[in-house]
């Protein structure tokens, strides 16, 4: 499979069934990749959506991440409080001098991991752009959120470091991973979550990022490779049901009372003829 085609980071792949889709998803399965060099999948519901968080499409002026991480620390005694849990957050000063620190940056944001994964699986905005290690999870997201009746969902895949090494300057956005392994909200687990952060440091901080604006970079770099794979939403219907015999839907992926109210949904309604 053609990696960077054009020296481009994107590779778009148009396919006209679910099927094609799967014998390009098993093209990525490679036994002697080693651990660090896994492809992520993201599936979106409509092909035609932008790469953007929960916080770029609902506050646009949350454009720091020290003002960010200050919001969130202000509301860490409510979610405490009803979860029950503690989450570890420095304090204001702190963050405001390590957001304003270049070195050492990416193990910053690998401590306060636990409590914004959290915070993503419960649905509050966020700069993490939220993967999985499975096409076929990334596919249940396209397809179960699909509304229309026509058009694309699109699968995205993407492989970060081929030759373990990712170079960065200070003037250009940069992504930072996270995952597999981490402790946080058990649907991480459930649903083989993985997470990229993209930021970069301008006029002495650090600030928030389109990930489109690395994606679409034109250069001969080996890292941050993205593919885009679209297949038509008349596809939906099938490919629930076959979901749904392997038990992979809303209720296996969330295990909450909304989930399967949901699951029961698409059996009755979405999946009959």
């Amino acid at each position: 499979m053609n990696e960077n085609d054009n020296q481009e980071r994107t590779t778009e792949v148009r396919l006209s069934c679910w099927e094609e889709f799967e014998e390009r998803a098993s093209a990525f399965d490679d036994p002697k990749r080693k651990l660090w060099d896994e492809v992520w999948f993201r599936g979106q519901a409509d092909a035609q959506w932008p790469l953007l968080t929960t916080l770029e499409r609902r506050f646009k002026k949350v454009s720091t991440v020290a003002m960010y991480l200050s919001l969130i620390t202000e509301i860490k005694p409510a979610i405490e409080t009803f979860t029950g849990a503690e989450f570890q957050m420095p304090k204001r000063p702190e963050i405001e001098e390590r957001c304003r620190q270049y070195d050492l940056f990416h193990l910053f944001l690998f401590d306060l991991i636990t409590y914004m994964a959290h915070l993503r699986h419960g649905a509050f905005p966020s700069p993490l752009l939220d993967w999985t290690g499975s096409p076929y999870v990334a596919a249940y997201f396209a397809f179960s959120r699909a509304k229309q009746n026509d058009g694309e969902v699109a699968i995205f895949a993407y492989r970060e470091r081929p030759a373990n090494m990712k170079i960065g300057g200070s003037d250009s956005p940069f992504i930072f991973t996270f995952g597999p392994l981490i402790k946080t909200h058990n649907r991480h687990f459930r649903q083989q979550s993985r997470y990229t952060i993209c930021s970069k440091f301008d006029n002495g901080e650090w600030v928030f990022t389109p990930h489109e604006s690395v994606y679409g970079a034109k250069d001969h770099l080996q890292q941050d490779l993205l593919w885009k794979m679209t297949i038509p939403v008349t596809e939906r219907q099938k490919v629930l049901r076959q979901f749904d015999k392997f038990n992979l839907n809303e209720f296996t992926l969330f295990a909450s009372e909304e989930g399967l109210l949901e699951m029961l949904a698409m059996r009755v309604i979405d999946m009959r003829a």
